[in-house]
């Protein structure tokens, strides 16, 4: 109709952060390393890479996220809802909690470990609704769990113990996931398959924070990048942005080169001489 133009297209909303930290800080104690003040955001579909050197806060930070790690100052809300002023029963329906290495019993069987990832909702009895049971068989499938069902977990490899825990994961059904090193004990087929599995976990309402050592990786599967030495952030954005050479040499302490290909980071090197 002549004098009428389309109405402007509305830009697409970005999808709202379901993990936000503030101001997140903590001076060194016995439990834990020194960090901050640390500001992240986990939007949703979102998985965000948290890299640096050894010693650089990753692990305090990540524990500090979970609500295991006092902090002197700062925020942590997931949904909204802040993080600390919940019941640990709900904020374990909040946040799930891979750590490095899980402490295991011998006696428990594969699918019993898992299991157990439903106590948030089962309450004090323990007993398994059929809600529960779904979510238990759906994530012993997604790792490919069924033929360990009746292991005991103390007999298991790094590598299947890995699988179990991120099956613990997955059966806790958290809109937020927090990974520390998930990557340690898995091949590079394995490494594969848990990145494709964590991408296929991933929803608008879902957003996973993990922290990585190989660069390559983060740079391949992370849709945003933390970088942290000595307790304070270095880098925060998009990979690209953050993986470069200077912010990379000043955290590592070592000059080191990026090299990119056509799908982005592939190797960083340390410049020899």
């Amino acid at each position: 109709m002549e004098g009428v133009t389309d109405a402007p297209t509305a830009p697409k909303a970005e999808p709202a952060p379901l993990l936000v930290a503030r101001g997140l800080e903590r001076a060194s104690g016995r439990d834990g390393g020194a960090f901050g003040p640390v500001d992240l955001e986990a939007p949703g579909g979102s998985l965000v890479g948290v890299v640096g050197p050894n010693g650089a806060g990753k692990t305090s930070l990540l524990r500090a996220l979970a609500g295991l790690l006092a902090v002197d100052a700062g925020t942590v809300r997931v949904r909204g809802d802040d993080l600390r002023a919940l019941a640990a029963a709900r904020r374990a329906r909040c946040v799930a909690w891979v750590p490095q290495r899980d402490a295991v019993c011998e006696g428990w069987s594969v699918r019993a470990w898992v299991a157990q990832a439903r106590a948030p909702y089962t309450g004090w009895t323990g007993a398994l609704r059929a809600n529960d049971e779904g979510a238990v068989d759906g994530a012993m499938r997604v790792w490919d769990l069924a033929a360990l069902a009746d292991r005991d977990v103390a007999t298991l490899s790094g590598g299947e113990l890995r699988r179990c825990a991120l099956a613990r994961a997955f059966a806790q059904e958290t809109p937020v996931m927090l990974l520390d090193e998930p990557l340690a004990s898995l091949d590079l087929g394995q490494q594969l398959g848990f990145a494709t599995r964590l991408r296929g976990w991933l929803r608008p309402d879902r957003a996973a924070v993990m922290v990585v050592h190989d660069l390559a990786f983060a740079a391949r599967w992370c849709d945003a990048l933390v970088l942290l030495a000595d307790g304070r952030v270095r880098g925060a954005g998009l990979p690209s942005d953050v993986l470069r050479s200077e912010p990379l040499s000043e955290a590592f302490g070592v000059p080191l080169r990026v090299r990119r290909g056509p799908e982005g980071v592939v190797a960083v090197d340390a410049v020899e001489g």
